[in-house]
């Protein structure tokens, strides 16, 4: 029985998303357990008005996020998140000034400003999972001759931070270095999705759904989700006629929450019998050192303040008496 975010052990359930737009400014998830269906709503509990007001910041910055460069308008950013353009309008406006938001010039368009890329860089290096991943990436490449992802959870999305190239031709692969799919799009995504507590699950899946419009897609999500949480891996197929499959586990901290994946993508002939339960072994594996690795060094952070140099004037000679 596999373990939940929490640590503790849970029988699987079977979430199936029935409605997600029950109203304009409400969006409702049933989830359908082998008992009795239990309803969850995207509401959150109550919360004191500054504490809202950081948390619908957070909102629009994630949802920006998923827009990338190009940006979005108000009215689209509005209909994603739920709330009234007004509001949208004034907590923009409020990120604007910090600099955490701009405009593209010649636009009406939002986007990621350059004080959230600047705020990253200062603890650069407390989450650097792609340098800790090296080892591993080494030791599958050589074990294993797929080719290997690693993929990190970004608000809505799962990121693609590296990737080793194995026995399929190049750019066989539909996923890149950097390409940003909707979690629950991909092994390698879904793998950090369904492991994720169920509410947060639910939220993020309504959001993608609609930002998609691919109702088909994220209906079927749920047998995935299912199915990974009992294997304790993600599987997956190409719809398209490339004839390849992907497999993935989660990278969790310390908490038993996920913040990455490891994936593996190899020809749908292989991926079967014993290479892929060895494959989803191994996997595991290496998930689980850099696990311990990547607590390991957060545990230790350490900050050299150059700068501190540069105030101070020249040495004085000491003079022997």
């Amino acid at each position: 029985m596999p373990a939940l975010p929490d640590g503790t052990a849970k029988p699987c359930t079977i979430f199936r998303i029935v409605e997600l737009l029950a109203k304009p400014m409400r969006r409702t998830v049933q989830v359908s357990a082998a008992t009795e269906p239990l309803e969850i709503t995207m509401t959150k509990s109550p919360k004191s008005e500054g504490a809202q007001s950081i948390a619908r910041a957070a909102l629009l910055l994630r949802t920006l996020s998923t827009f990338g460069p190009q940006g979005a308008a108000l009215m689209q950013i509005s209909a994603l998140t739920q709330l009234p353009k007004a509001t949208v309008h004034r907590i923009l406006s409020a990120l604007l000034e910090e600099h955490l938001v701009e405009r593209p010039w010649g636009t009406r368009h939002y986007r990621l400003g350059p004080e959230v890329y600047a705020l990253s860089m200062s603890v650069r290096d407390v989450f650097d999972i792609k340098t800790i991943a090296q080892p591993s990436f080494e030791r599958l490449a050589q074990a294993t001759g797929e080719t290997v992802y690693l993929g990190i959870r970004c608000g809505y999305d799962a990121v693609c931070l590296d990737k080793r190239q194995g026995h399929l031709p190049q750019n066989a692969e539909i996923l890149q270095i950097n390409d940003r799919w909707p979690l629950g799009i991909g092994s390698f995504s879904l793998a950090i999705l369904a492991h994720l507590p169920d509410q947060e699950m639910a939220d993020i899946v309504a959001f993608n759904r609609l930002r998609s419009g691919e109702d088909n897609a994220f209906s079927k999500m749920a047998a995935g989700i299912q199915k990974t949480r009992k294997n304790g891996y993600a599987l997956t197929k190409t719809r398209s006629a490339r004839g390849i499959s992907g497999i993935a586990v989660p990278i969790f901290d310390r908490r038993r929450y996920p913040i990455a994946s490891l994936c593996a993508v190899s020809s749908l002939d292989r991926m079967k019998g014993r290479h892929l339960s060895g494959l989803a072994a191994t996997l595991i594996h290496e998930a689980e050192i850099m696990s311990a690795q990547y607590d390991l060094a957060r545990m230790n952070p350490t900050q050299v303040e150059s700068w501190r140099t540069a105030l101070k004037g020249p040495p004085v000679p000491r003079i022997a008496i």
